[in-house]
């Protein structure tokens, strides 16, 4: 936990050493969402799928026209798929700091928590990441276009050794009428964990996410 926390850290600290603000202009939004989820591990000889839908919430404050700070939390419970998985409940949340490098381009650095419990045990993960979002807006600044790619430098997982790759990317739509603002997302996570006991692990977990809620403040 404490690689994966330091590394992070400095991560933040460099992206906020980068900002300097023209103004002290803020803008603030809060948003509903409610996520369909998929996971699959490949753990050799079989394949565990589980899915369900997972209901939060996000928040965020942007600081003049550069930096952006976001939380986002949400739950929920997944039913197995397929023989050899289990029921679980799902649960997660992610801190990300960011700095708009042109008004289209965000560059971003975060730390990720997230829970698989099921009735017998429960497994922890802590991720930093560190990515990049384009946002290419159409109609007047209204409807934009999201896409999203992410590296996860540093994962901890307990139980498990920690994955020699790890990849997250995402696609989708944002829309503003007013203060009111609404989204649809696709996203992906992928895992590849080394060999062990002659088997190489692949997880990966997606999510179709729709979000709906108020913004106040110059952008969301």
């Amino acid at each position: 936990m404490k690689p994966v926390a330091g590394a992070t850290v400095r991560a933040l600290l460099c992206v906020v050493a980068l900002i300097r603000p023209a103004s002290a202009q803020l803008s603030v939004s809060g948003t509903g969402l409610v996520s369909v989820v998929e996971h699959r591990v490949n753990a050799g000889n079989r394949v565990e799928q589980s899915s369900g839908t997972t209901f939060g919430g996000v928040g965020r404050l942007g600081i003049g026209s550069v930096l952006e700070l976001t939380f986002q939390a949400a739950s929920g419970e997944l039913t197995a798929d397929s023989a050899g998985a289990d029921d679980r409940n799902l649960a997660e949340a992610e801190f990300r700091a960011a700095v708009l490098a042109v008004p289209w381009l965000a560059l971003y650095a975060g730390v990720g928590v997230r829970s698989y419990a099921t009735t017998f045990a429960r497994q922890r993960w802590i991720s930093s990441r560190l990515g990049a979002e384009a946002r290419l807006a159409f109609v007047g600044g209204a409807l934009r276009s999201v896409v999203r790619f992410e590296l996860l430098p540093t994962v901890s997982v307990s139980g498990l050794e920690k994955p020699n790759r790890a990849l997250a990317a995402g696609a989708g739509m944002e829309w503003r009428i007013g203060i009111l603002t609404a989204s649809i997302l696709y996203s992906l996570e992928r895992y590849d964990f080394p060999l062990a006991r002659d088997v190489t692990r692949h997880e990966q977990l997606s999510a179709l996410t729709a979000k709906l809620g108020l913004g106040l403040g110059s952008r969301e």
